[in-house]
């Protein structure tokens, strides 16, 4: 049997009973995070510029018969475009769930193409998580069988993987039967997109990535209803996307992508294991960032006595060496900066990044003294790929900080290590922390509102949505 086959076969008999108490409560707290982040995400520039050029394209002249909101506003779209927007906005701020292993954002693909289609096709809460599971499950199962060939290759597996995880998303909501389904997988893995030098090069098309998902997933499902059909072997054909996307035919070796190993693991509640963020940089920084809070309760307001600063960590994280970022992109992705921004000012949040990017942080000049301080400390710094770290990754994502004070502090030399950075399932974020993340994203928002989640099986999906959009 083909590969996609089995997974289909999977996602039309997949049902919510099958899912542990646990999972569910994880894919829940998953559901607050993702809107919390959502919703304050609409205010940048990314998402408004989206929702303009549509507005542009389609001028108002769209036959809305099914018709989804565009969270943190009272907009609503078409199903498309709503997801569209709803996935730009949940990856913007970078602040969206993820998976180690699978190295792939999750949360921002999937509940983006399941509000969308569950709130326009009046579907329950039931079947909103039912369809949920499925995405988490086939995108990890998915991520982690490419991975790391295919982000080597330069791929950003939010963008590829995600289309295949928004269609089975999608699937699973309309109700597809198991070929249908197989032909909506075909139709998404040959629109699967999105390059890593999107994401490096400091540009929007990061969380394009995450929009295009979507969409592509959804109008795959939409049209595999209808009798439009997919190649069945679109993942592991001869010029399919394990060939093209993952592997080098002369390294080309079946037996390095066991299917078979793949497909034990299917829906074996590998949801539990993904990540929350508590920084909007890129996860890759998240490790360093928590070593450089413990280094600054040490130092306190002393970080002007820093005379320079080490970082060793593992090759993919080191490869985020960008010490001069132009844009709040690129500011996302540098490591220098998250490092110096968390020993100057001990917290690492959107507000006080756009304060300190006000202050004139990406500018070449500032007169604000913690931004100089900011400055004086990246120009001072080294980042070196340790070997023995690398040799722990993905497993790990280890990051050792060294800093050196000055002649007044007796060149005293501080360190501290992470292995695993606050909110992966073994460092876990508790319910209250994500509570107080929503908190400092949407301060003015009714968190008496986010109680109908608690309970999401008992409502319909239109009160859902409207209930929490308020």
């Amino acid at each position: 049997m083909m590969f996609l086959q089995n997974i289909s076969k999977f996602i039309s008999n997949y049902r919510y009973e099958q899912a542990t108490i646990e999972s569910i409560t994880t894919v829940k707290a998953a559901f607050l995070d993702y809107f919390g982040v959502t919703y304050r995400g609409i205010n940048e520039d990314a998402p408004k510029i989206a929702c303009n050029t549509i507005e542009e394209i389609f001028h108002g002249n769209l036959n809305l018969n099914l018709n989804a909101s565009i969270i943190g506003t009272k907009l609503k779209s078409d199903v498309l475009h709503a997801a569209l927007i709803n996935g730009i906005s949940a990856h913007v701020l970078e602040l969206d769930d993820g998976h180690r292993g699978a190295q792939i954002h999750l949360g921002s693909v999937i509940f983006s193409t399941a509000l969308a289609i569950s709130e326009s096709h009046d579907l329950t809460g039931k079947e909103f998580l039912e369809s949920v599971m499925v995405g988490y499950e086939v995108g990890i199962l998915l991520g982690k069988l490419v991975n790391p060939e295919h982000r080597n290759k330069g791929f950003h597996t939010t963008g590829t993987i995600g289309t295949f995880i928004a269609g089975a998303v999608a699937s699973k909501l309309l109700k597809l039967d198991e070929n249908q389904t197989l032909n909506a997988l075909g139709l998404c893995g040959t629109q699967a997109a999105g390059l890593l030098e999107s994401d490096h090069g400091g540009s929007m098309g990061k969380s394009l990535h995450v929009g295009k998902a979507v969409y592509n997933g959804i109008i795959s499902a939409y049209l595999a209803r209808n009798g439009f059909t997919g190649s069945p072997t679109i993942f592991e054909g001869d010029e399919g996307f394990l060939k093209a996307m993952v592997i080098d035919d002369e390294d080309y070796n079946h037996e390095d992508f066991s299917f078979e190993n793949a497909l034990k693991n299917v829906g074996k509640v590998h949801v539990r294991d993904i990540y929350f963020k508590k920084y909007p940089f890129c996860r890759h920084l998240h490790s360093s960032i928590d070593t450089a809070l413990k280094l600054k309760a040490s130092i306190g307001e002393e970080y002007d006595h820093i005379q320079n600063v080490a970082i060793k960590t593992y090759g993919v994280a080191s490869e985020h060496n960008n010490f001069n970022p132009k844009n709040i992109e690129e500011l996302r992705q540098s490591l220098p900066y998250a490092v110096a921004i968390s020993l100057v000012v001990g917290e690492v949040s959107v507000d006080e990044i756009n304060l300190l990017i006000e202050y004139g942080l990406l500018d070449n000049y500032s007169t604000v003294d913690k931004v100089n301080s900011i400055k004086n400390i990246v120009n001072s710094m080294i980042i070196v790929k340790d070997d023995k770290l690398d040799e722990l990754y993905p497993d790990k994502r280890p990051s050792n900080v060294i800093i050196k004070l000055d002649e007044s502090f007796r060149n005293g030399v501080f360190q501290n290590i992470t292995f695993l950075p606050k909110g992966d399932f073994e460092n876990p974020f508790q319910l209250r922390e994500l509570i107080d993340k929503f908190k400092a994203l949407n301060p003015q928002y009714d968190i008496n509102n986010l109680t109908v989640i608690d309970s999401l099986e008992e409502y319909n999906m239109k009160y859902v949505v409207r209930k929490l959009n308020e």
